[in-house]
């Protein structure tokens, strides 16, 4: 008996910090061509607990027409491990995977890279945002028309990566897997590697921090793979 088209998978995509679901127009159109639904997420980046509202509430809606696979970029990671229990998988893309005894917060020194940390400025009113010199960290390798677009689309932010840890962090109990960006200059790509090793795939891919821009083809076709094991469940 085939799938009914209100049950095919769905994949539900989750930006990073500064950004909007603009930055997935490649992949969700690369996506559509190949016959898998999407959807992107705008987080309202006021606070660590909207967003994390926002993206439970947007796998909810998901799952009620179909299984969802969970896609987190960078900063997305935080608010997918605590709010997305509901997907069917998850993957991450440079993304933060935390353990439960541990402070995400606490761990930042050794996440980015320290060109980025020079890059970001923060109001006394606690609003962050990307100086210039944010580009070349989160565009090393990405066409310049689309590096171009997005700064003039960067977002500032209020939320704040957890000091406390998270107690259940979703991937501890839905399938994941993780996309390594190896030329990252955002991430540090050693530190991607320890979290990919506690997904149950990995890719890792030969490019910057944004691979929506750098490498939307190889990146569609993976996540087109995963949401493709969600029909053989």
């Amino acid at each position: 008996m085939s799938r009914s088209p209100a049950r095919e998978p769905v994949v539900v995509l989750v930006h990073g910090a500064h950004h909007g679901s603009w930055c997935w127009e490649e992949v969700t159109g690369l996506l559509h061509t190949a016959g898998v639904r999407s959807r992107a997420v705008d987080l309202p980046l006021t606070s660590f607990t909207d967003d994390t509202e926002a993206v439970r509430a947007a796998v909810g809606e998901a799952a009620a027409h179909g299984p969802v696979l969970l896609v987190a970029h960078s900063y997305g990671g935080l608010p997918v491990s605590a709010g997305g229990h509901l997907a069917a998988r998850l993957v991450h893309i440079a993304a933060r995977m935390p353990l439960p005894d541990e402070s995400p917060a606490g761990l930042t020194p050794t996440w980015n890279d320290p060109a980025f940390h020079r890059s970001v400025r923060t109001a006394p009113d606690g609003t962050v945002t990307l100086l210039p010199s944010a580009r070349e960290a989160l565009y090393s390798a990405t066409p310049p028309r689309y590096a171009e677009r997005a700064a003039t689309l960067w977002r500032p932010m209020r939320s704040r990566v957890p000091e406390t840890p998270l107690d259940d962090p979703a991937w501890l109990t839905v399938p994941s897997a993780y996309v390594v960006c190896a030329k990252d200059r955002t991430v540090r790509p050693e530190a991607q590697r320890v979290c990919a090793d506690r997904a149950d795939v990995r890719l890792e891919l030969d490019c910057d921090h944004s691979p929506f821009y750098s490498a939307p083809d190889q990146l569609a076709r993976f996540l087109a793979a995963q949401a493709a094991l969600l029909e053989l469940n």
